[in-house]
């Protein structure tokens, strides 16, 4: 229920990822403000395996949100665009992300693309939001 505050453990969990995350250089992350946080964007870095043909670092965005009040408003683009400059002026080749049907034309706008990848379930996942697709359980 969104009107409720999350569990205790949960969020005391969740800080301690983000903040072990944060401490590791594994994740970097953007807040917005405008007299308090009203949006937020996290990027975790990947750097795959050394390959024949040069190294591959990719980043993948989520956590991306702004607060109801302040969204068409340009906030979400430009914490977007911060991920975005920081994965070039980084190295990194590519990013990805999973999107609900309401972030869609942004990423869009952004030059993101869908690209085809595969999924294996090896257990049901938790259903935490209704409008995201890669959160539902496994069919």
């Amino acid at each position: 229920n969104p009107d409720q505050p999350a569990p205790r453990a949960y969020r005391e969990a969740l800080y301690v990822y983000w903040y072990e995350m944060l401490e590791s250089g594994r994740t970097v992350g953007w807040i917005a403000e405008d007299g308090g946080p009203i949006g937020v964007a996290m990027l975790l870095l990947h750097d795959h395996p050394p390959r024949p043909h040069g190294a591959l670092r990719r980043g993948y965005v989520t956590n991306v949100y702004v607060e109801p009040s302040h969204r068409r408003n340009g906030v979400g683009r430009r914490l977007m665009q911060a991920v975005i400059d920081y994965g070039r002026e980084h190295g990194l080749q590519r990013l990805e992300l999973r999107t609900s049907d309401m972030g869609r034309s942004l990423y869009e706008s952004l030059g993101f693309e869908p690209a085809e990848f595969l999924i294996l379930r090896l257990s049901q996942e938790p259903r935490m939001n209704p409008d995201h697709r890669e959160d539902q359980p496994a069919p």
